[in-house]
């Protein structure tokens, strides 16, 4: 749960961001990861929003309510017994919380995690950890009307070997989409070792 001081910081470091953070990020010389699926939570309208944006983008979804299991036993276990494959999402802490410890196995990480609540007066709190350019682009649409759509572009976006640099971002916003429950917005990818 987010305190009020954190979110009257985050609100703070809101309106420090650069305004042309998603260019910085399009504009990085690094080729993006491909996302062989990106989850969404059917329960959430945020998640929902989130998966129109995707598909918009011609990426392939999967849509689950809540539980990942089906997911894993008939599409994901099958496709990382070939070779480790990136997925995104905006999910529930538990479907991210599974995947996360699964993909350890397969060498991956989360690279980017975004964390959204709602907060007092009709406003979502973000927090965001990942690569610079992809927190950037992250704080700039957590602070968009719809953000959660907005999100979608930035995972899609999500650079190769982005587990070398991480940096932190706190953003808060009226919202006209509040999350029921704590939601995330994350990357889980491929990781090379030095």
């Amino acid at each position: 749960m987010t305190s009020r001081r954190e979110f009257l910081k985050a609100g703070l470091v809101a309106t420090a961001l650069p305004v042309a953070a998603r260019a910085d990020l399009t504009a990085t010389s690094l080729p993006t990861v491909p996302l062989y699926k990106v989850l969404y939570d059917t329960r959430f309208a945020a998640s929902v929003a989130f998966a129109g944006r995707a598909a918009a983008r011609g990426l392939a979804l999967h849509a689950i309510a809540g539980d990942m299991t089906r997911f894993w036993y008939d599409d994901l276990y099958y496709r990382w017994r070939q070779a480790p494959a990136a997925i995104a999402g905006l999910t529930g802490h538990g479907a991210l919380f599974c995947l996360e410890r699964l993909a350890w196995e397969q060498r991956m990480r989360v690279v980017y995690r975004g964390e959204h609540t709602a907060g007092a007066g009709g406003c979502v709190a973000h927090s965001f950890r990942g690569p610079r350019a992809m927190v950037s682009a992250a704080a700039e649409a957590g602070a968009e009307p719809s953000w959660a759509a907005a999100l979608a572009d930035v995972v899609a976006e999500c650079p190769s070997g982005s587990a070398a640099h991480t940096v932190q971002a706190l953003a808060a916003k009226r919202s006209a989409v509040l999350p029921a429950e704590p939601l995330f917005s994350w990357v889980i990818a491929p990781v090379s070792r030095a």
